[in-house]
């Protein structure tokens, strides 16, 4: 199949989030280029990680300074609903199976996020249109799919918590990205960044993102924190002047996590973590890998105490990007990093200290502490069992995702016991 460059392009932004493909190319060999060169981007400045914004404006406001501590969690909400279905007791046994998620429509999709229990997911349906990069957004709740409009372009949702507040950002129509809260069917404007984004939620309500600094330079970021989605954001303090980069989770008690760098372009990308109440960032040791100290770590979620992401070095016996990639936990109460069994190229963590994800062969995947297991496709899928995990529940039984075939890509929920 041959297409125009900027028809690939749009649909490789679907795909994988970020512009890609070599022009003049057939699809699904775009579709591979880009799976490869985005394995070889996981290590770019951390900035990356914020949602492919092309372009921004500055921010016009002035937040508070570094002096200040990360602010102290507020109060719990009420208690969610619980789960429609009974949940699998027991051992996690590793034996998953595979469902398509509803979408009103055209049934293409993708999950983008979910809340700590599985009950709540969210995603975006695909673009409609040769070119166009509007995404319908979309919230299920158990089998129950609510469609959501967000303002601008390369709209998506990245997190919602039990009580099914959701987070996200769009692209406006002046290049500025900006940051959204949705509840209950409502969309609401988080206050005072029109350049930036929300990345997490926790229960609290408590919100985290990260705003652009430089204009044209997207991946130039601050991370920051609302209170809540109608509190104004507030800068995290910084490790230091020239650090820059996004805060990618945040925990039940307040505990922030952030991937940064020092901001030159040779520097790894790193973990920050923010604990309630403490006046500085800690920023967290390279972990140890078979062979030697990690050159970079790039933080992926937080749950339960638990940092999970991809811990990388340089190596020269590895084909095609000449790097070899570890999924890495790091206990924050006793700050042991502990290298898990299998390879993971992008995904994210659970409550255990799990992962999940974009494994082997572009196969989606979990890696336990124990074993990694390949999770399957739904009854009748024809295509190839390529895809991967967004949603991670913190007891192993949801996780929530996509499969791709050629240019088809359908959200999927997968259940476990």
């Amino acid at each position: 199949m041959r297409t125009d460059d900027e028809h690939v392009a749009d649909r490789l932004r679907w795909l994988d989030d970020e512009p890609a493909g070599p022009p003049r190319v057939d699809l699904p060999g775009a579709i591979r280029e880009a799976r490869r060169r985005r394995r070889n981007r996981r290590v770019a400045a951390a900035g990356a990680v914020a949602l492919g914004v092309l372009a921004v404006v500055a921010l016009p406001v002035a937040l508070r300074g570094d002096g200040r501590a990360a602010p102290a969690p507020a109060a719990s909400p009420s208690p969610s609903m619980p789960s429609p279905e009974p949940r699998p007791t027991g051992p996690w046994q590793g034996i998953c199976t595979a469902a398509l998620l509803p979408v009103p429509g055209d049934p293409r999709g993708a999950v983008t996020g979910g809340d700590p229990d599985g009950r709540w997911l969210v995603g975006r349906r695909a673009p409609q249109g040769q070119g166009r990069l509007d995404f319908g957004l979309l919230v299920w709740e158990g089998d129950r799919v609510r469609e959501v409009e967000l303002p601008g372009s390369m709209q998506k949702l990245t997190d919602v918590n039990r009580a099914g507040l959701a987070v996200g950002s769009s692209l406006g129509d002046g290049s500025d990205s900006r940051a959204w809260a949705v509840r209950n069917g409502e969309v609401i404007g988080l206050p005072v960044v029109t350049s930036g984004g929300a990345t997490a939620v926790n229960d609290a309500g408590r919100i985290v993102g990260y705003r652009n600094l430089v204009p044209g330079k997207p991946w130039i970021q601050r991370p920051v924190v609302w209170d809540s989605y109608r509190s104004q954001p507030v800068d995290l303090p910084l490790p230091g002047p020239r650090w820059e980069g996004t805060a990618v989770d945040i925990d039940e008690d307040g505990t922030i996590v952030a991937a940064m760098s020092d901001g030159h372009p040779d520097k790894p990308a790193r973990a920050v973590v923010w604990r309630p109440g403490a006046a500085r960032p800690e920023v967290l040791p390279l972990p140890r890998l078979p062979g030697g100290k990690a050159d970079r770590f790039l933080p992926l979620s937080l749950a339960g105490g638990w940092v999970t992401g991809t811990a990388e070095r340089d190596t020269k016996v590895v084909p095609r990007n000449g790097m070899t990639s570890y999924p890495v936990r790091i206990d924050l109460r006793t700050g042991q990093a502990e290298v898990l069994k299998g390879v993971l190229w992008a995904g994210t963590g659970n409550g255990r200290g799990w992962l999940a994800g974009w494994v082997a062969d572009d196969v989606p995947g979990v890696i336990t502490d124990t074993r990694s297991v390949k999770l399957p496709v739904p009854d009748g899928w024809r295509g190839d069992r390529q895809g991967s995990v967004n949603s991670f529940s913190d007891d192993g039984r949801v996780l929530g995702g996509k499969l791709e075939s050629d240019d088809h890509v359908r959200p999927v929920r997968w259940t476990c016991r």
